[in-house]
């Protein structure tokens, strides 16, 4: 049997309760059971248990819609449940058939698999197989949610992500430097759609770590409609890397010395890539993000991130209110001991909002 888990939402939502039910499903499977994982972008270090990964950015109609929990909808706004639904039959179609000429592509035995009736299951609805469950409910196609309702803890397998490094050698001709040199790594999160909040005043930070060791901002910017993205003033006198795959965040991830997110609007799922793959994460936001109650982090760093990396969550308005705050927090970064979790350093900030 082959099956074909196609995740079609958030990243936040795949991250942590869907690559790892697979994991924990895959785990089940015969010796002639095949798992091909389909996804955005070249996620595929999340999926090492996949005998095959396939990359859907360019397949039709998915681009064009916006992730929304587990599904991919009909862009902003409310467009009715009758329309998302027929958006979902189309798009899970159309992926289909875009799947199986990817398998008709490759060596005779994946095309012989593409000939046979495939097992898809499609994060847009829900799926039992052997006893797992994957996906949501069709009635919440359109329904914007927290991770938590439907997170069965138990029912996911983490593990540390491992970075593909052979993306290495081109990150470091752009940046002109040798990734084994200390740096902190910034990235951002942006989104034009759901809850809004004040912007953060990102570049006094930036200036100050800037003045006591070589910072590298990360922009990133998905392609698909609505996504988050992060951008950055192109006058900071800082390295700018343009990061166009998974891949490549992960690799300057690893040889970072500090982690510094920033999110607006809601607690983007960028400052979760870093715990999973052992690292800390300084997570700077506004006071109204962590009253939203979608980013309670001490249930992450207790229950998911065991890997030697914690999410330390900072209030903006509180660390950035002046220069001798935004100083001190500098000062705390880069004083912090590398690749060794100590979250009581950034006690400050709200642990369970």
């Amino acid at each position: 049997m082959v099956f074909v888990f196609t995740f079609l939402g958030e990243f936040g939502f795949e991250l942590l309760n869907w690559q790892g039910v697979v994991r924990k499903f895959s785990r089940t499977l015969g010796p002639a059971d095949r798992i091909v994982c389909c996804s955005r972008a070249n996620v595929y270090p999340l999926y090492e248990m996949a005998d095959l990964y396939i990359d859907i950015s360019k397949a039709p109609l998915f681009m064009h819609s916006r992730a929304c929990c587990y599904s991919g909808t009909v862009g902003a706004g409310a467009p009715g449940r009758r329309l998302n639904r027929a958006f979902d039959a189309a798009l899970r179609a159309s992926l289909r058939s875009f799947v199986r000429k990817r398998l008709q592509a490759l060596e005779p035995a994946w095309k012989r698999a593409a000939d046979r009736e495939l097992t898809f299951v499609f994060s847009s609805r829900k799926t039992e197989v052997r006893g797992f469950a994957f996906g949501c409910d069709p009635d919440r196609i359109e329904v914007e949610a927290d991770i938590y309702d439907q997170l069965d803890l138990g029912a996911n397998l983490f593990e540390k992500v491992r970075p593909d490094l052979r993306v290495r050698s081109q990150i470091e001709r752009t940046l002109g430097f040798d990734l084994s040199e200390p740096y902190v790594l910034i990235q951002s999160r942006a989104r034009s759609v759901g809850p809004q909040s004040p912007l953060v005043p990102k570049e006094g930070l930036i200036g100050e770590l800037a003045r006591r060791m070589r910072v590298v901002l990360l922009s990133f910017d998905t392609g698909r409609s609505f996504d988050s993205a992060s951008r950055f003033d192109p006058s900071l006198r800082c390295a700018h890397y343009r990061g166009r795959s998974f891949p490549e965040q992960a690799c300057l991830i690893e040889f970072a010395r500090h982690c510094v997110f920033f999110t607006e609007g809601d607690f983007g799922s960028h400052i979760y890539v870093p715990p999973l793959m052992g690292k800390d994460v300084v997570a700077i936001a506004p006071r109204r993000v962590y009253a939203l109650g979608t980013a309670p982090t001490d249930f992450w760093n207790r229950n998911v991130f065991r890997f030697g990396g914690l999410i330390a969550p900072q209030v903006s308005e509180e660390v950035l209110a002046s220069v001798d705050t935004t100083r001190e927090l500098a000062d705390r970064i880069v004083s912090a001991c590398p690749r060794e979790t100590d979250a009581n350093t950034f006690s400050a900030g709200p642990q369970n909002a």
